[in-house]
């Protein structure tokens, strides 16, 4: 009897670390987000089946997403974009709010159209973002999560908040440059949260995980 009841305890000790390490997780379905967490319950949270690519932010307790604008169009350097609008939700569906809605100007750096994408910050105080801009590159834009107040950033085509190790809270940014001898690339490039380049990456980020990211 004992031995089973110590069977009993063990097997009830697993299965609630499996459920503690369980990953929360974010998903779009049909133009909807999802919330799983890490009781593995599900809940949606939008239902206008307009929205898509969310991101968890790092404390677990939000989500960004990007929402469409059918119809509503922005002119740039690219062609016309859709004037896509960032959002954040609370996991439990509480307080949606608009972070930011798109614009047009005649600066490329200040127009925010055809949003693809989004990134915490390690802390989760700044959300990057890639907008559409010009011909040859997007432009990379942060918003300061406790002020909603946004500024361009980089030019740039993708991006990756690195979330631990040496580099931790520097950003891997895609960059279309020049060679002098004529011709481009698109290389990679790790960039400090002021702006400021650390170094290029190369064409792909492999090499960089396996070193830098623990």
């Amino acid at each position: 009897m004992n031995f089973l009841r110590v069977c009993l305890v063990i097997t009830a000790s697993l299965l609630a670390s499996s459920l503690s390490l369980r990953a929360q997780s974010v998903l779009e379905e049909n133009g909807n987000i999802f919330f799983t967490g890490a009781d593995g319950a599900r809940k949606q949270l939008s239902d206008g089946g307009r929205d898509s690519a969310p991101v968890l932010a790092p404390d677990g307790k939000q989500v960004a997403f990007i929402r469409g604008t059918p119809g509503k169009v922005i002119p740039t350097g690219s062609g016309d974009s859709e004037a896509t609008e960032l959002w954040m939700i609370g996991i439990d569906g509480s307080k949606p709010t608009m972070l930011l809605r798109g614009r047009e100007s005649q600066d490329m750096k200040q127009v925010v159209a055809g949003i693809a994408g989004a990134e915490f910050s390690p802390d989760g105080k700044l959300l990057y973002f890639v907008c559409s801009a010009w011909a040859t590159s997007g432009a990379v834009h942060v918003i300061d999560l406790a002020t909603h107040k946004d500024r361009f950033f980089t030019d740039g085509s993708s991006l990756e908040a690195v979330p631990n190790g040496d580099y931790k809270g520097c950003l891997l940014i895609q960059k279309h440059k020049y060679f002098i001898g004529g011709g481009s690339y698109d290389w990679y490039w790790l960039l400090k949260p002021d702006g400021s380049e650390v170094g290029p990456v190369g064409e792909d980020t492999d090499n960089f995980r396996s070193t830098y990211v623990k």
